[in-house]
């Protein structure tokens, strides 16, 4: 089937939020329209949920205040001012996997979100050095007991595998045990805990300079006593960061791998200066972005099929923060895709693991966050409500063929066209 116009401005919105803004694409005329539309950060800036500072440890683990961090997530990604914000955000976050599961403190994994969120269009060095120095992750892998004494190589591996060099990009076992003696030294000022809680700020991040291993090493080719900062902007130098950081957002917003050239070109501008916005840009202005390669290259991830569907229906909806309105809650966290709760440090599912019978089912489970169908006069108006212009004769049948709204609704949620974006 040949991409309509419509289909592509759709791909366009589609690619740089995390929803289908339906009644944003019936004023857009063209791709360029959609690109500026969505790039567009003139918008107020969110106004951050509230969440007051657990008393110490033991009183942090509330699942309420979870719930209502994701509500409060998830709405922000249903508004049509900074989509771009609310997409690398979710990147990020999934770049930088951080679980509230062993964490254990919603007020640190929503802290580290409005990190993300500072900085989601900023300065990947500057992102890089707030997340390696950022609560949640020192707990998370396990950075408050890498010390002089007795080193933990958690963060050092995945900072190099996972964070920015990738896997296979030349560093060593050796490099991974000099950052990690350069990451040394960093606590958390954990109230209730008497050896920590005196540290500083109740929940700061502390540098505690007799745990530091103060001692020579070499990374990445680097002779220094390096510390944290300074082991971060050897691994900032190196080719394969930039080359690492470009590739997984072109495949990301593209959905299709970059060739090498193109990948060339995009580190070597992003090396400069690790500006993210810059690198969007020149993404998005490639012509492989709006190709019809490009138009339904990927799968649409639980949280994304969440905020279509919401966005669909055109009414107010909540996703978990009472517990009658769980369902939905319930079916990403059983789809691995709870926003704050993803599965490993390497993220959430990607590519065909998103598929199967389970996930359908619980696409299904999504639906439940909507509390009524939206009022349609034909099956194009429905499937425009999900921001979908090409559709299948067969599954143009399948819908056409049930009469009842909710039913028809469902249909749609959970057709082909819905399930790639």
């Amino acid at each position: 089937m040949a991409v309509s116009d419509r289909e592509r401005v759709a791909h366009v919105v589609r690619r740089l939020s995390m929803g289908v803004h339906p009644e944003l694409l019936a004023g857009l005329d063209g791709t360029d329209a959609a690109i500026a539309r969505s790039l567009d950060q003139s918008g107020a800036a969110a106004i951050p949920l509230e969440l007051a500072p657990p008393a110490d440890s033991k009183a942090g683990g509330r699942v309420r205040e979870v719930l209502a961090a994701i509500d409060w997530w998830i709405a922000r990604m249903q508004q049509p001012d900074r989509m771009i914000e609310e997409r690398l955000t979710w990147f990020w976050h999934d770049h930088f996997a951080t679980s509230v599961a062993k964490v254990r403190v919603p007020y640190l994994v929503y802290q580290q979100h409005l990190v993300l969120r500072q900085h989601a269009t900023g300065n990947f060095g500057e992102l890089l050095e707030a997340v390696a120095k950022d609560p949640a992750m020192l707990l998370y892998l396990d950075g408050i007991t890498n010390a002089a004494t007795e080193r933990n190589e958690n963060f050092g591996r995945e900072c190099l595998e996972l964070f920015t060099m990738g896997r296979d990009s030349g560093y060593t076992q050796d490099d991974v045990v000099a950052a990690s003696r350069a990451f040394t030294g960093w606590v958390v000022a954990i109230p209730g805990r008497p050896n920590l809680a005196r540290l500083g700020t109740p929940w700061s991040a502390v540098f505690l300079p007799r745990r530091h291993d103060a001692g020579t090493k070499t990374l990445l080719g680097t002779t220094a006593p390096l510390d944290m900062d300074g082991a971060l902007g050897v691994i900032l130098e190196q080719p394969a960061t930039a080359r690492f950081i470009a590739t997984k957002l072109w495949r990301d917003l593209v959905g299709l791998d970059p060739d090498a050239d193109t990948v060339t070109g995009l580190a070597r501008d992003f090396r400069r200066d690790y500006e993210i916005l810059p690198l969007v840009q020149a993404i998005v202005q490639h012509d492989a972005f709006t190709s019809d390669a490009a138009v339904r290259a990927k799968y649409r991830s639980p949280v994304e099929k969440l905020v279509g569907i919401v966005q669909a229906s055109g009414a107010p909806a909540s996703i978990g923060a009472r517990p009658k309105d769980a369902g939905a809650a319930l079916a990403l966290r059983a789809m691995s895709y709870l926003p704050f709760v993803p599965p490993n440090v390497a993220g959430f599912p990607k590519g065909s693991r998103l598929l199967g019978p389970s996930n359908l089912v619980h696409t299904f489970d999504l639906v439940q966050a909507v509390r009524r169908a939206p009022a349609v006069k034909s099956v194009d108006d429905l499937f425009a409500r999900f921001g979908v212009f090409d559709v299948s004769d067969t599954t143009r049948a399948v819908v056409s063929a049930e009469r009842d709204p909710g039913r028809r609704f469902v249909l749609a949620a959970t057709s082909p066209e819905f399930t790639l974006v």
